[in-house]
């Protein structure tokens, strides 16, 4: 049965890597609204895009332009996190692309999309049980009273491995919050890159719990909960907005 699970999470992944950001050692852009993002922008997942737009200029420089679905629109305080335009390569020229309703849509034809964001916001992080790798068993009790991050990852997600070092330095900044980590690997798997990367989040390894809960197929995902224990945001992916966002809504749940 686990076999079959991890079988279908590793399908729905292979959907997932042309959406993930920082595939490559440059820098990726996305364009919505006129805005650009290093990395998809905070708050905006693949479940609320409809279509995928490349642009590109003479010197081959390209951005994404993500498409949001009818009745989505980027939150205020979201573009605050974009990136200037002349800090892009060829950032006029891709502009004037989207401007001209130019550039090459994507056939991605359909992404699967199981984590539904919005029904989770707002509500309280369900009951839970789980050891990590050193055997301690954790419930809601043991993080009673503090914000929680809990990041799921892979080892084969080269994005969860890129943005593990802004994760540890949010245990620096904020030493109160509980930070964990879940990934469906074996401890042994898991081992070379928590320890030589490493990646100081208490790690639950070898567990499906979190994933079934939460329906989580593509990775990065990241959950912040404050100190009540309910869920305040959820972020798909990662990027340097997306990571930026979430350290200052950490800041705020840590200062509530």
């Amino acid at each position: 049965m686990i076999k079959k699970i991890l079988s279908l999470f590793l399908i729905l992944m292979l959907a997932w890597v042309g959406l993930c950001p920082a595939q490559t050692a440059t820098k990726k852009y996305y364009l919505v609204d006129g805005l650009f993002f290093e990395g998809m922008p905070p708050c905006i997942g693949s479940g609320n895009v409809v279509a995928y737009i490349e642009h590109r200029d003479d010197e081959d420089h390209r951005v994404t332009e993500l498409r949001l679905k009818k009745g989505v629109t980027l939150p205020e305080d979201v573009r605050r996190y974009a990136t200037p335009v002349e800090e892009v390569p060829g950032g006029e020229a891709l502009l004037m692309s989207f401007r001209g309703g130019m550039g090459k849509k994507w056939p991605i034809g359909g992404v699967v999309q199981t984590l539904k964001p919005g029904e989770w916001v707002g509500k309280p992080f369900p009951a839970f049980k789980v050891k990590d790798t050193g055997g301690r068993e954790w419930t809601n009790a043991d993080v009673a009273g503090h914000p929680m991050v809990l990041n799921f990852w892979y080892t084969g997600c080269g994005p969860c491995i890129r943005e593990m070092p802004e994760l540890n330095k949010w245990m620096e900044l904020f030493p109160e919050v509980m930070y964990l980590a879940t990934t469906f690997d074996s401890a042994e798997q898991i081992k070379r890159i928590v320890e030589n990367r490493p990646f100081r989040f208490t790690q639950i390894a070898d567990e499906l719990f979190f994933f079934k809960t939460f329906n989580v197929s593509g990775m990065p995902v990241t959950i912040l909960v404050d100190k009540k224990g309910i869920i305040r945001h959820i972020e798909e992916g990662t990027g340097d907005a997306k990571l930026r966002f979430m350290q200052d809504t950490l800041k705020k749940l840590a200062g509530e």
